[in-house]
C-alpha cells in the first residue's frame, strides 16, 4: 500500500510540474490574435475588390470604345452627306455656268440684232419734223392741243419719265393700237427729263414733247381730249434753279428764283490755249498746258458756283449745258443732294444775254412722229 501510494504521489508530482511548466510558458495576447485574423481577411477581400474594380474599368473602357465607334460612324455619315452635297453643288454650278454661257450668247445675238435694227431704223422710220418751243410758244401749242375733241375717246396722252418706255406703261391691248413706227421712234428718244406723247389713234395727231423739267410720274389717259394739265402745271411752277453753261475759257452762271428772270448772273472768263494740231513733243506739252488752263478755269467756275449755293440754299435743280467732258467734271464737284439736268444745246455765251440763256434752257422740244 505504501508503494502504491508512493507511485501515485510521483505521478501527481509530475503532473503538477508539467502544469507549472506550461503555466510558466509565455502566452500570446488574445487581442493580437484577433488583429492578425482581421488582417488576413482584409487582404483576402482586398484582392477580390481589386479584380472587380479592374473588370468595371474594362467595362467602362469598352463602353467608351462603343461610344467612339458610334461617333465615328455618325461623323462618317455626315461627311458622306457633305461630300454628296458638294458634288451636287459642283454639278449645279457647272449646269448654271453652262446656262449662263448660253444666255450670254443669246444676249449677244439679240444685242447684235437690235443694233442691226437700230442701224436700219434711220432708213425705215424718220421723224416728220422737230421743233424747239420757247416758253411762250409751248403755251400756245398746248392751247391748240386742248382744242381738239374726239367724241369716240380716241385721244391718247402718255407721260413717260426718264428711262421708262411706252411698253412699261401701256397694256398689250392698248399698245397694239399704236403703230410700230410710232413706238420705234419713241424708243429712240430717251431725254433726261422724260417726254409726253400726244397720239390720236387715227394718226391725225402724233407727236412727243420733251419738257424742260422732269416728268415726275408715269401715267396714260385715253379720252375725248388730250390731258395737258400736268404738263402745264410743271411749266407754270416757280423753280429755284441754277443754270450753268460750261465751255473752256468762258462759262455762264445764272440763278433764277422764279424761272422767269435771273436774279444773279455771271460770266466767268479765263485764258485757255486753243487746240494744237501739230504732233510730237510740242503737241503733248501744249496739250498739258491747255489742260492746266482748263482746270484753272473750272476752279474759278466752281468758286462762283459755291458762292451762289451758299447764298441760296433752297435750290430745286441745276440745269447744265455745254462741253460734255467739262459738265462731267463740274458734276463731280456739286453737292449730291441737288438734282442735275443736262440739256444738249449749242449756246455760245459770249453772243447771247442771260435772258436768251433762260429762254433756251426752259424751252420744250417737239417731235412729230
Amino acid at each position: 500500500m505504501t508503494e502504491k501510494k508512493s507511485v501515485m504521489d510521483s505521478i501527481r508530482k509530475n503532473n503538477s510540474m508539467k502544469t507549472e511548466k506550461e503555466d510558466s510558458a509565455p502566452k500570446k495576447d488574445v487581442k493580437e490574435v484577433t488583429e492578425d485574423v482581421k488582417k488576413g481577411f482584409s487582404t483576402f477581400f482586398g484582392k477580390i475588390s481589386g479584380k472587380e474594380q479592374l473588370e468595371l474599368e474594362i467595362d467602362r473602357l469598352n463602353s467608351y470604345i462603343v461610344g467612339l465607334e458610334l461617333d465615328r460612324r455618325s461623323v462618317m455619315n455626315q461627311l458622306e452627306k457633305k461630300e454628296a452635297l458638294t458634288k451636287q453643288a459642283v454639278a449645279d454650278k457647272q449646269e448654271a455656268e453652262a446656262r449662263l454661257n448660253q444666255e450670254l450668247v443669246r444676249v449677244q445675238t439679240l444685242t447684235h440684232e437690235v443694233e442691226t435694227l437700230r442701224a436700219e431704223v434711220p432708213e425705215k422710220f424718220k421723224f416728220r419734223g422737230t421743233e424747239t418751243l420757247s416758253p411762250s410758244a409751248v403755251r400756245a401749242y398746248l392751247s391748240k392741243l386742248n382744242s381738239f375733241r374726239a367724241p369716240a375717246g380716241d385721244l391718247l396722252t402718255v407721260y413717260l419719265p426718264y428711262g421708262i418706255r411706252l411698253s412699261d406703261v401701256l397694256n398689250e391691248k392698248l399698245l397694239s393700237l399704236i403703230e410700230e413706227e410710232t413706238r420705234t421712234l419713241l424708243d429712240r428718244l430717251d431725254p433726261e427729263t422724260g417726254l409726253v406723247l400726244f397720239h390720236d389713234l387715227h394718226r391725225m395727231i402724233s407727236e412727243a414733247v420733251v419738257p424742260p423739267v422732269p416728268v415726275t410720274g408715269s401715267a396714260w389717259h385715253l379720252q375725248d381730249s388730250f390731258e395737258t394739265a400736268p404738263l402745264e402745271e410743271s411749266l407754270d411752277a416757280d423753280y429755284r434753279m441754277l443754270v450753268l453753261i460750261i465751255h473752256a475759257g468762258e462759262s455762264f452762271i445764272g440763278f433764277a428764283s422764279d424761272a422767269r428772270v435771273f436774279d444773279e448772273e455771271e460770266l466767268v472768263k479765263s485764258s485757255v490755249k486753243e487746240k494744237h494740231s501739230k504732233g510730237g513733243f510740242s503737241q503733248r506739252r501744249f496739250e498739258r498746258l491747255r489742260e492746266e488752263d482748263i482746270a484753272h478755269h473750272l476752279d474759278k467756275v466752281m468758286e462762283a458756283v459755291n458762292k451762289v449755293l451758299e447764298e441760296n440754299s433752297s435750290i430745286d435743280c441745276i440745269i447744265m449745258s455745254g462741253d460734255t467732258q467739262l459738265i462731267k467734271e463740274v458734276e463731280k464737284r456739286l453737292p449730291l443732294n441737288l438734282e442735275v439736268i443736262v440739256k444738249p444745246t449749242d449756246l455760245k455765251v459770249e453772243k447771247i444775254s442771260g435772258e436768251d440763256v433762260l429762254r433756251s434752257v426752259l424751252s420744250c422740244r417737239r417731235y412729230l412722229l
